[in-house]
């Protein structure tokens, strides 16, 4: 048997893709400001380098995103590019829920209950949502490339399984203005710990507008 041949056919037939080791690896990683204050419901995303991720499926399952007690609930939530929300209003009065940001842009006008229809997000980047009747509130959507990624907890820390492989090791916090563009590079081969410190405005602007904590703003029921 020429095994050669055989190797060759069967790369040829993965589409000329080198795919990553099998099995996957614990990742960790502590997100904080420079002056060490852990930053928490922090994006951590982490875009493959080595291998092409695996093609976005038509059915990745819905999100929702509520509105209750006059809030966005969560108030930050992240996904990767190719998932529809729904914005179901669990409130008695009627919610105007919009986006002006660049990766969407959309407009649902006053309703009460489900709303029309759901949204398709699929484009990268933060949205910021606000509803044109409450001004207090708001939530970001945060959309991403990538099926690896997790929000921070409390203590600035999330945990993700990664397959072998190169990654550009990302973050997002809502006291940063922009959508990061460059990241950290990474190699993963085994159960590894990563320390990220990234510059923050020195005010929350959730809490800021709303009053509240985001902590309490992550669950809809």
């Amino acid at each position: 048997m020429n095994l050669k041949g055989v190797f060759l056919c069967f790369w040829v037939a993965l589409g000329g893709l080198w795919l990553p080791y099998a099995g996957a690896h614990t990742v960790s990683v502590t997100l904080t400001s420079p002056d060490g204050t852990p930053l928490d419901h922090s994006a951590v995303f982490f875009e493959p380098l080595s291998f092409k991720a695996k093609a976005v499926s038509k059915d990745l399952p819905a999100v929702v995103i509520a509105q209750k007690r006059q809030m966005f609930l969560p108030a930050i939530t992240v996904l990767q590019t190719g998932t529809r929300v729904e914005f179901p209003n669990l409130d008695t009065v009627r919610h105007h829920v919009y986006s002006f940001s660049e990766a969407k842009t959309f407009d649902i006008k006053l309703y009460l209950g489900q709303a029309p229809s759901s949204e398709l997000f699929d484009r990268s980047g933060v949205v910021a949502l606000g509803c044109n009747i409450h001004d207090t509130m708001i939530a970001w959507v945060v959309v991403v490339d990538t099926p690896y990624f997790a929000l921070t907890d409390k203590s600035g820390s999330v945990t993700v399984d990664l397959p072998t492989g190169d990654y550009q090791l990302k973050v997002w916090d809502r006291r940063q203005i922009d959508f990061p563009n460059g990241g950290q590079r990474i190699t993963v081969t085994k159960n590894q710990t990563f320390a990220v410190s990234t510059e923050v405005l020195d005010f929350d602007p959730y809490t800021d507008v709303t009053g509240e904590s985001v902590d309490h703003m992550q669950t809809p029921y």
